[in-house]
């Protein structure tokens, strides 16, 4: 009956996303599903108390619908079932069980909520079975902590106490006014409800994001788990999200983000006390994907409409005017209320525009009355080149009296400004700005660069000015520009001069060309330099290697897990460079090889087989057949056709592409022994098992010798050997490659990344066909269950790991 009910809420509630205004019915079911809960508590009480893993199925399920009639206020009842499943799994097996403390979490918050006197006592019970269980580094444990110390003494913890995972901004000590704005946001949290995602809607330049931050510093207390998120560039979402699966644990550094994603969404959904906080998203449709649903909170800031089926929308106009009087004082606390408000008045109360006038003030110590007339004095038609309305008048006015300024007093400062005017609005290394000058000494609008040359003190002054004058904000060892003031700033150039200084950025980013994109350990400095190379346009340069960079960047996201990012970029370049470099250029077909690769990742085999021939055709004609690059691109287009079940023609273009391979880069280079290992799957494919089972084993002792033993394409190719000799006979050795491989991925790749799910399944089959049935059920078992929570049910891996399952089941009925 418990698993029926359990079944019949779990079909009706919302698997993935946050609930929105379609909410209802996952409400109605928990209250009918409450209702009858009710009478089984009774009934069934004894009999489920001698079937603790039956409990432990379920209480997750029954943690939903607790969740769900808690944050819509029917807190009463909420309580009452939570009690009574608690009381259930007392002294049973699943006691302890992480959904149960999870379950016993939000019972205790509920009464808290509810002044319960007794609400401590449970806090403290849990935090001590939390510690056990779990671990201090546990969010869980975390979060009942902070609970523990607010409610044990009424009052909040200490000041500046912040949560165990946490990456967002300092607080800014100039954070003025738009309480009203912040306590909205935290009344609509508390009561629950459909408002677990907001979002900040208002202009550019308004203070959303600093609302965001000072939300996020004011109730900290309230979470365990705070990370911000920068969704200027939307493709890089989940690589953002991805570092917070790290952070957590539930991944290691180097998994591909897809499965690190997958992982964070499993986890948040079942946990309370977490916030994201998603800045200047555009598109409520691309940010809608990576919600992950679940108990805890969401903040987004964005400029655009159209949110209202995704999230409740909080209204973020310009200050009010005591507020702006406030703010501008902050710089100022000399200048009079009547001057204050006069300015205030002047640059339409705006935040920004206010910002960058105090700190005017307080740099260049200009009377307030004489910097009123230079606003005043700007002509509107000035103010408004560039896009209409990409920014008010009032920023622009007090932007570009900056921009006068360091032109007459910081000539190197301003040339850095408008280097970082064509970057993205994310934060530029120190590093990059202070090796600026080589490639741009002498060139018009970057003429100050020429009296720093060879002076790294004068370049550190002018990345300092442009902090001092209020054009960036330090961020984690850079600086970062307003993408409002970086268009003003591009906007005061002619368009000749943009073209001079847009070269010179991207001349300064393949200056800091990072390591091969296939190694882990370069993977922070891609981080770091992708936003900024899709800013700068690298499909319209000439620049040779800005071109060649922007290839490898699309594989580093593939590699990474960022099929769907690689695939819009490289089909971006692929498009572009096939008119102005032709079809056979090594950088078109580069973009093509990537192009072809994230459309396999993404399962779009027949698309990625047509570009696969074509690029093909183009490189053998432009390269030769023995260019590296039109071997990697007919070695991919083989593994393709395999996917494609077309295993004879997969067998005779690998096979071609191996031999040419060996003989150019020779037998034990990378390349030729990814090629090797997929041409003996090619064998295997077609029923040549003894020649696969040969070249594989050629091919493991090989990659053993060069990459070493604990490497992926070694394990990878370990575990294609064990099927082969599985597949002869040789069940022996076929089990304990596969428990050496299993346990080096366990560790180095982590238990629930895709490699390993692979191992453990291919490992089960083993099992089963030694006849050790029971022990391949329960592996499977595991990695099946595994395999949905990262990959999802439909995908190809848990399909496999699902059918295996059944297999086995079926063997075990049949033998008892």
């Amino acid at each position: 009956m418990w698993n029926r009910l359990a079944a019949e809420y779990n079909a009706g509630a919302v698997a993935d996303g946050a609930r929105t205004a379609d909410a209802e019915p996952p409400l109605r079911e928990a209250r009918e599903l409450a209702d009858r809960l009710g009478e089984e508590l009774v009934r069934e009480r004894r009999r489920l108390s001698e079937h603790g893993t039956r409990l432990e199925e379920i209480v997750p399920i029954l943690h939903q619908a607790v969740t769900v009639l808690a944050e819509s206020g029917q807190h009463e009842l909420a309580e009452q079932i939570s009690t009574g499943v608690v009381e259930l799994c007392r002294g049973a097996a699943c006691d302890k069980s992480p959904a149960c403390l999870s379950l016993r979490h939000e019972r205790a918050m509920i009464l808290a909520q509810r002044g319960v006197p007794s609400a401590p006592s449970l806090l403290g019970e849990l935090l001590a079975d939390c510690r056990e269980t779990l671990g201090d580094a546990d969010p869980l444990t975390a979060t009942v902590e902070v609970a523990l110390a607010r409610y044990a003494t009424g009052a909040p913890p200490a000041t500046g106490v912040l949560p165990t995972v946490w990456n967002v901004e300092p607080r800014n000590p100039e954070f003025t006014g738009r309480q009203e704005v912040i306590a909205e946001l935290g009344r609509r949290f508390r009561t629950g409800g459909l408002a677990k995602v907001q979002v900040l809607r208002g202009w550019g330049g308004v203070g959303k994001t600093q609302i965001a931050i000072e939300y996020a510093h004011q109730f900290a207390a309230d979470y365990s788990v705070v990370w911000w998120i920068d969704a200027e560039d939307p493709m890089l979402i989940g690589k953002q999200l991805a570092e917070l699966a790290v952070q957590l644990r539930l991944a290691i550094p180097d998994v591909d983000s897809g499965s690190a994603v997958a992982l964070l969404k499993a986890h948040l959904r079942q946990h309370s006390g977490w916030l994201l906080l998603i800045d200047n998203a555009e598109d409520p449709g691309l940010v809608r994907r990576w919600l992950p649903g679940g108990p805890g909170h969401v903040v987004i800031t964005s400029r655009v409409g159209g949110w209202e089926h995704l999230a409740v929308t909080v209204p973020v106009n310009v200050m009010e005017r005591a507020e702006s009087v406030q703010l501008i004082r902050s710089h100022g606390p000399d200048l009079r209320g009547s001057e204050a408000a006069a300015l205030a008045a002047e640059l339409g109360d705006l935040p920004l525009a206010l910002v960058q006038a105090g700190t005017f003030l307080a740099e260049t110590a200009t009377a307030p009355g004489d910097y009123l007339g230079l606003l005043r004095s700007r002509p509107k038609e000035v103010l408004s080149e560039g896009a209409a309305g990409e920014y008010p008048h009032s920023l622009a006015a007090a932007v570009g009296l900056t921009i006068e300024r360091l032109a007459r007093h910081e000539p190197v400062g301003l040339a850095l400004a408008r280097i970082c005017s064509f970057l993205a609005p994310d934060t530029i290394p120190v590093e990059w700005l202070v090796g600026a000058h080589p490639a741009a000494a002498g060139k018009g609008p970057l003429d100050g660069l020429t009296a720093a040359e060879d002076d790294a003190l004068a370049l550190r002054r002018g990345v300092g000015s442009l902090s001092r004058f209020g054009l960036a904000v330090s961020a984690r060892g850079g600086l970062r520009l307003h993408r409002l003031t970086q268009s003003i700033i591009r906007d005061h150039l002619p368009p000749a001069e943009q073209e001079i200084v847009l070269e010179h950025a991207r001349a300064l980013l393949a200056q800091y060309w990072p390591d091969d994109p296939e190694d882990p350990a370069g993977w922070p400095a891609w981080s770091r330099m992708v936003p900024h190379l899709f800013a700068v346009a690298p499909d319209s340069s000439g620049d040779r290697d800005l071109r060649e960079m922007a290839c490898e960047a699309g594989w580093y996201l593939i590699e990474r897990g960022e099929a769907q990012a690689s695939a819009r970029f490289s089909a971006q370049l692929y498009e572009q460079w096939q008119k102005t470099l032709g079809p056979q250029h090594a950088h078109t077909l580069a973009a093509a090889r990537d192009l072809a690769r994230a459309l396999r990742e993404q399962g779009e085999y027949a698309q990625a087989a047509r570009l696969y021939e074509r690029a093909a055709a183009e490189a053998e004609a432009g390269l030769g057949a023995d260019d590296p690059l039109t071997l990697r691109i007919k070695h991919g287009s083989a593994i393709n056709l395999h996917l494609l079940g077309r295993d004879r023609e997969a067998y005779a273009l690998q096979k071609d592409a191996f031999e040419r391979y060996a003989r150019v880069l020779g037998p034990t280079h990378p390349h030729t022994l990814h090629s090797a290992n997929h041409l003996a799957v090619a064998l295997h494919a077609l029923g040549r098992f003894e020649e696969a089972c040969d070249l594989h084993e050629e091919t493991y002792t090989r990659y053993r010798d060069v990459l070493g033993d604990d490497h992926p394409d070694t394990l990878r190719s370990a575990n294609n050997l064990a099927v082969d000799l599985r597949t002869l006979g040789d069940h022996g050795r076929a089990h304990t490659l596969q428990i050496e491989a299993l346990s080096r991925r366990r560790r180095t790749l982590g238990e629930d990344h895709p490699h390993t799910l692979q191992s453990a399944t291919s490992l089960a089959e083993t099992l089963h066909t030694m006849g050790r049935s029971e022990e391949a059920f329960r592996l499977q078992k595991e990695t099946r269950d595994r395999s949905i929570k990262v990959l999802g049910a439909h995908h190809p891996d848990s399909l496999h790991a699902s059918r295996n399952l059944t297999n086995i089941q079926e063997s075990l009925r049949h033998s008892s």
